[in-house]
């Protein structure tokens, strides 16, 4: 068993057994911290994410108590914009049917990812965001190594609108294809709205959720990578303070074998 923590850059790696255990392991530390700050405040601001990788923490969240939600405002990180998809494939029908729908949240923004103009959403939705300072962010890191839809090779970390609207890489693309949550959909839209790098960056608490064995191979890149770069976006974390939840199947080797010290 190891003595000390384990860091990549400044975010420290949880390890846990399995996707499950990891879903309470992460809803557990972001539940105590939302306690927290509800104790000093009159409400705070929660930034959650969709996906398969998320799913186990988002449910055990919803299960967690002790937890005033109608003091807490939400908003998805990001979804797809396609005028033609049902809203059951979007990100804010997943998260509204493993969290939303079971508790009271004070307020619910989600992204419309069926606005007639996509880039008047993106305003739109970076202006309910900038109203207040965003208390805890949820995420995951995508296979092909991004936060959000911060593509590799189509982010800018100076980035200064914090909403913008973006292509789904290819990448990306295969990763959504075999996810259940999405393949039934028989397409992957071509674009998507997403907070930009600088609006999660701007989060007090930062939390990272990265269970499930197709994320072995991108959290190995990232574990070889010592300088955060825009050619792999979730490379940031090295730069600010936060944990990431990784389980036994998606934990690189050398992250592994620090544990096993």
């Amino acid at each position: 068993m190891t003595m000390g923590k384990i860091f990549y850059g400044r975010t420290e790696i949880v390890l846990c057994d399995d996707a499950d255990d990891l879903g309470k392991k992460s809803a557990d530390a972001v539940a105590k911290t939302m306690r927290g700050l509800l104790a000093e405040k009159k409400g705070l601001r929660l930034v959650l994410a969709a996906g398969e990788s998320q799913s186990t923490f988002l449910n055990a969240l919803a299960c967690e108590n002790g937890i005033d939600w109608s003091r807490i405002e939400c908003f998805n990180i990001d979804d797809f914009w396609d005028v033609r998809m049902p809203e059951k494939f979007t990100c804010g029908y997943q998260t509204a049917k493993e969290l939303y729908n079971k508790i009271n949240a004070g307020a619910v923004n989600l992204v419309r990812f069926d606005a007639v103009d996509p880039e008047a959403e993106c305003l739109r939705f970076e202006k309910l965001l900038r109203e207040k300072p965003i208390d805890i962010l949820c995420q995951g890191i995508g296979t092909s190594g991004h936060l959000a839809l911060n593509e590799p090779f189509d982010t800018d970390f100076s980035d200064e609108k914090w909403v913008r609207l973006v292509n789904v890489a290819e990448q990306s693309k295969k990763q959504l294809r075999a996810d259940p949550n999405f393949k039934a959909l028989g397409y992957i839209p071509e674009k998507g709205i997403t907070m930009t790098i600088p609006a999660i960056l701007s989060a007090k608490y930062c939390y990272t959720m990265v269970p499930l064995k197709l994320k072995k191979e991108i959290l190995t890149k990232l574990s070889n990578i010592n300088n955060a770069t825009e050619a792999l976006p979730a490379s940031i974390l090295l730069n600010r303070d936060g944990v990431l939840f990784a389980d036994r199947d998606s934990c690189p080797a050398s992250w592994l074998e620090q544990f096993e010290l």
